[in-house]
């Protein structure tokens, strides 16, 4: 008699269990691509509800332009506005759209061994990357006399001023990371744990694709396709900054937009530089400064940082990679040129 009755109560738990995961709403992939900060961003939702998911693909597209209201360096924006009023070398307010950012990059110029400038922006644009390809060679050579720094940025009672005449604010290293930050915080916030954000190649990950780990791959600077890729389940950012996204030839000579605030011509050595970290805001500026001085600084520069995983790749194709990270990707190159830190 017990024996029957326990054969009843599997077979009726069984039976519960399978009509618990019948009623189970499916999960499907919505994606969404949109053009902002410059680039392309391909978004991509995990979930079961095609109304949840437009909302929030309409969500993200608000709320990136009310971004570039806020940080666009060279159209009408807070940061354009306020770069204007602070070459008059008076006090003025900062705008509260630009306070965590200003504070994030005096850290992280600190952090960087003062690698990551963001003062040197009025040099960018006389480089010609602030929106035309017309560079100002004059006032290049005038801004390389006084290059402007973080430190010479003068904050008190939220008010700015600046000795510098030069110094104007380009958030390009640290912006994408920190509005990227803010969208997967409002998707968690609207009860999206599972989705993928590529910007441009910088991508964030949230959870896992259909209950598979996400496959990112890092960017060849050489050629198309990628030199590695990577699969990453749950919360990662993983970040490239390099010298053929943005760029144009002068005299048989590559100019492109990272610039070495050390000598304020473009950095050299190295092609790319790629970054996998927790947090958004870090990967960006970690990106940018180990493009900058990587190759032959990357020990201590990433120490600085307090970053683990990154990849370099010089301009001559060879491969520095933190062990940390060369353990965590699947290289799709030949292994001659990876040397492992």
């Amino acid at each position: 008699m017990h024996r029957k009755l326990f054969k009843y109560l599997s077979l009726l738990l069984s039976c519960s269990l399978l009509l618990l995961t019948a009623c189970e709403p499916r999960q499907q992939l919505f994606n969404q691509r949109l053009l902002q900060f410059g680039t392309i961003i391909d978004i991509t939702l995990v979930h079961h509800d095609v109304r949840q998911a437009e909302k929030a693909f309409i969500d993200i597209e608000q709320k990136l332009q009310l971004f570039e209201k806020y940080w666009h360096a060279w159209q009408d924006s807070d940061l354009y506005r306020f770069n204007q009023s602070i070459s008059q070398l008076t006090p003025i307010p900062i705008p509260d759209s630009l306070l965590e950012l200003i504070a994030l990059s005096q850290q992280y110029y600190r952090s960087s061994q003062q690698l990551f400038n963001p003062a040197i922006g009025k040099l960018i644009a006389a480089y010609g990357f602030h929106g035309n390809r017309l560079a100002n060679q004059p006032l290049i050579d005038q801004i390389r006399q006084d290059l402007p720094t973080m430190h010479d940025l003068i904050i008190s009672n939220q008010k700015a001023s600046s000795l510098n005449s030069h110094l104007q604010l380009d958030f390009g290293g640290i912006a994408k990371g920190y509005a990227m930050a803010k969208i997967a915080a409002e998707l968690k916030k609207a009860e999206f744990q599972n989705f993928l954000i590529n910007a441009g190649g910088d991508v964030l990950t949230s959870g896992q694709r259909l209950n598979e780990p996400w496959v990112v791959a890092i960017q060849d600077p050489f050629a198309p396709g990628a030199i590695a890729s990577i699969k990453l389940s749950g919360d990662h950012h993983l970040f490239t900054s390099g010298n053929y996204q943005r760029f144009y030839r002068k005299d048989e000579e590559i100019v492109h937009h990272i610039i070495d605030p050390r000598s304020g011509k473009p950095s050299s050595q190295i092609s790319s530089a790629t970054v996998l970290t927790s947090d958004a805001v870090l990967a960006d500026v970690a990106a940018t400064s180990l493009m900058i001085d990587g190759w032959n600084n990357h020990n201590a520069l990433a120490e600085s940082l307090g970053i683990k995983d990154y990849l370099i790749i010089n301009q001559a194709g060879q491969i520095i990679a933190s062990r940390s990270m060369s353990a965590k990707i699947r290289y799709l190159v030949d292994k001659d040129k990876l040397v492992i830190k």
